[in-house]
């Protein structure tokens, strides 16, 4: 299914995403977004966790506002 709407920009530079979008792509409150613009195009994608420190996707934990992998949480404790 495609989701289209248009909004209008306020004074602020934002936008609203709507909220069958956001339920559509599972966008909560606090969740980061990616945002990448070309000649004339913006791609907005929900940000994955990554670990702050080589970027891995798995056995994430959150410490402090941010994500850390097993393995360099190991070697921080190392």
């Amino acid at each position: 299914m495609i989701y289209t709407n248009f909004r209008e920009i306020d004074k602020a530079g934002r936008i609203v995403i709507s909220k069958d979008i956001r339920k559509h792509l599972n966008i909560n409150p606090g969740d980061y977004l990616h945002i990448e613009a070309n000649d004339e195009c913006i791609t907005i994608k929900k940000a994955e966790n990554k670990c702050v420190f080589c970027n891995s996707v798995d056995n994430l934990i959150l410490f402090e506002g941010k994500h850390i992998c097993k393995t360099c949480l190991d070697k921080l404790k190392s």
